[in-house]
């Protein structure tokens, strides 16, 4: 064999083994399970499961209502780092009450109310515009006032979540016995805390507007047959 083709042999193989790592976290694997995150997203109703065999009712509830908040946001076809952060967010509410890590570490409960608005909020926003609720953030659109109403509904959306997870707090505190450490301090802190949040997750989606970056998932055209992008897969 010659040297010209052993080193195409090699490259080959290399091509080979780089699509197949890509078709592992990129490629859609199947209808049902698209990929990684997609697993992320089966904890929750694996947890959902165990809790109510055992009993633990909160966490049932809290469980299942983050494994439905999930596959509803799967539908929205999200970039993939939206779709990462949010699992992100879901995972250190879910687990967290679950483990009781809001007891157990003192600065967990201001990760949390960072983190949520900061992954849920910009999600929410792709939600509206994929509604016509809000503009679209590939409409085309460059003024300096169409990015501060971006921003605003953005930080809006995102420390009004917030105010619903604190309402939340309470009702499980009050009537599912969770036992969360809710005050009027533990409150304030916490908005403050979703406040600064959402604006940094309004930054954020500014600045991926203004990249022009793709608001839907993608799929890298190698994964696909006869390699060519799927329809309604940006780039």
């Amino acid at each position: 064999m010659s040297g010209r083709a052993h080193a195409t042999g090699a490259h080959a193989r290399h091509g080979r083994r780089r699509v197949g790592w890509r078709r592992v976290l990129f490629g859609d694997w199947n209808g049902a399970i698209r990929d990684p995150l997609d697993l992320i997203r089966l904890t929750f109703l694996a947890g959902a499961i165990v809790t109510l065999v055992t009993g633990y009712s909160e966490a049932t509830f809290r469980l299942a209502l983050t494994f439905a908040g999930t596959v509803a946001v799967r539908q929205l076809q999200l970039p993939r780092p939206f779709d990462l952060a949010f699992l992100l967010g879901m995972s250190l509410q879910a687990w967290g009450n679950t483990f009781h890590l809001f007891t157990s570490f003192s600065d967990y409960d201001l990760i949390v109310h960072f983190v949520l608005p900061l992954s849920v909020a910009p999600a929410v926003y792709i939600m509206l515009s994929r509604s016509e609720v809000v503009p679209d953030l590939a409409g085309g659109r460059t003024r300096p006032h169409h990015y501060l109403g971006v921003w605003l509904i953005t930080f809006s959306v995102g420390f009004s979540i917030g105010a619903l997870y604190e309402i939340y707090e309470y009702v499980a505190d009050h009537l599912l016995g969770a036992h969360l450490l809710v005050g009027y301090s533990d409150t304030i802190s916490d908005l403050a805390d979703d406040a600064l949040a959402s604006a940094l997750g309004g930054l954020l989606l500014v600045v991926w507007a203004q990249r022009g970056w793709a608001t839907t998932r993608r799929v890298p055209a190698e994964m696909l047959p006869g390699g060519e992008q799927a329809p309604g897969h940006d780039a």
